[in-house]
């Protein structure tokens, strides 16, 4: 069942009214650092991401659109800011040329992560450092941090049920 009162959820979730080249009506959106980016912005940092990624790879766009199975002038929209970038390529980009789907959101929209710049580039190094992790360090960084969690009290399945355990 859907909310009686949308404006509440507005307020509460900080969204503000802005238009959009890319919609015909107002839309509501969460000011970024610098306030509204518009959504083509955010669309040219992906492809900006997506270029620096297939460089370090030293691909060319004939390569990579291949691998891809579209024409390589077809790709370099993506790379161009040129072609909305669905959300299945990007993931499929990302298996190809060897990124984590949250470096490209991190690049397009770090606002994700942090409330200023500099919380947001912590937290983003702090969840790649936790990718790179061997699984049972990762298991048991997660049963620390829940341990330190101020909602640690909720039932979860990563916890030791055996005290001894604990260490």
């Amino acid at each position: 069942m859907a909310i009686k009162d949308v404006q509440t959820y507005i307020d509460r979730h900080g969204l503000v009214e802005t238009t959009d080249s890319e919609v015909d009506k107002p839309i509501y959106r969460k000011p970024g650092f610098g306030g509204v980016r518009s959504l083509l912005e955010i669309e040219e940092e992906l492809s900006r991401f997506l270029r620096e990624r297939r460089d370090a790879q030293n691909l060319n766009r004939e390569q990579v659109g291949m691998m891809v199975g579209l024409h390589h002038e077809i790709y370099a929209r993506h790379e161009r800011a040129g072609a909305k970038l669905r959300v299945t390529r990007l993931l499929h980009l990302a298996e190809l040329i060897d990124f984590s789907p949250i470096e490209a959101i991190y690049a397009a929209a770090p606002q994700f992560f942090g409330e200023t710049a500099q919380e947001a580039e912590v937290r983003f190094k702090l969840v790649m450092r936790m990718l790179d992790l061997p699984a049972a360090t990762a298991q048991n960084l997660l049963m620390l941090v829940e341990e330190l969690s101020p909602d640690s009290g909720a039932e979860n399945p990563a916890k030791p049920t055996d005290p001894k355990r604990r260490g």
